[in-house]
């Protein structure tokens, strides 16, 4: 609305939205497939799924069941016909986001059939069924043996990686985190991830820092990084704001040369 005034922390909040519009419509088709089975062991599933709104907060635990069954069907669907490491590939990718609700919908698509089976002709309702009973195993294996226990947060961490991190046990020392995240795939705050069958969604991808400035207040505006302000490992400014950033926390910007004079306790002094 044009006449609407827009304050700091009205769009601090939509920073920081993570409610998808899209995700809950695939989860009720698959909600509706599994519903026709009629088999009482996949009711836990049915219930998350068809009550999901589509937010991805940490304590949520409809993400942790959807995005396991969506990944467990769409391995299973297409990898049969072009491998493995291609699926892995292009499932990492944007394109199939664009398809899932038309996919999952269409019943008869040729996809749903196993090529490596030829005595058998597998159907979508025996996809479901089958990502059902891999999607309740590794709930089990992650997160608890109760809905309740199946929050988000236990599966969709943010780390942030440092190169020398991967020759252990290195990782302890320079990686940062990990944490327990909100958001999730195509929502604002984009902390995405791959689809994966492994039942862990680690984030790959989001916001390179938050920074939100009133050019009618310029001096008060806000900013976060993912991690912190150095990359010297030895510096207290190397993770200082990692608990910040996934806690939607900012701090204050110094653009004022009176404070920034004030709260410095050292210079760098550059001489040609």
């Amino acid at each position: 609305q044009q006449d609407r005034q827009w304050s700091q922390d009205s769009m601090k909040t939509i920073n920081l939205d993570v409610v998808s519009i899209t995700h809950p419509e695939v989860a009720k088709e698959m909600a509706r497939v599994l519903k026709t089975l009629g088999k009482s062991e996949y009711a836990s599933l049915i219930q998350q799924l068809e009550m999901w709104d589509g937010d991805h907060r940490l304590t949520d635990t409809a993400p942790s069941v959807y995005y396991n069954m969506l990944s467990q069907i769409m391995y299973a669907t297409i990898s049969d016909e072009i491998g493995a490491a291609a699926t892995k590939t292009i499932l990492a990718t944007s394109i199939p986001k664009n398809s899932y609700s038309v996919f999952l919908k269409n019943e008869n698509s040729p996809w749903w059939d196993n090529v490596r089976t030829k005595e058998v002709q597998e159907t979508r309702a025996m996809i479901f069924e089958k990502s059902a009973r891999r999607t309740l195993e590794l709930l089990s294996k992650t997160s608890g043996s109760t809905p309740e226990d199946w929050t988000w947060g236990k599966i969709h961490t943010l780390t942030h990686a440092h190169p020398l991190a991967a020759v252990k046990p290195l990782d302890k020392f320079f990686n940062v985190g990990p944490y327990p995240v909100d958001g999730g795939s195509e929502v604002i705050n984009n902390l995405s991830f791959s689809l994966d069958t492994t039942g862990y969604f680690p984030a790959t991808s989001g916001p390179a820092l938050r920074k939100i400035t009133d050019f009618s207040d310029v001096e008060n505006g806000e900013t976060v990084s993912p991690s912190g302000q150095s990359g010297n490992v030895m510096s207290p400014h190397y993770n200082d704001q990692g608990e910040m950033f996934v806690t939607g926390k900012t701090r204050k910007m110094l653009m004022n040369r009176k404070q920034i004079e004030n709260k410095s306790t050292k210079r760098l002094i550059l001489k040609p």
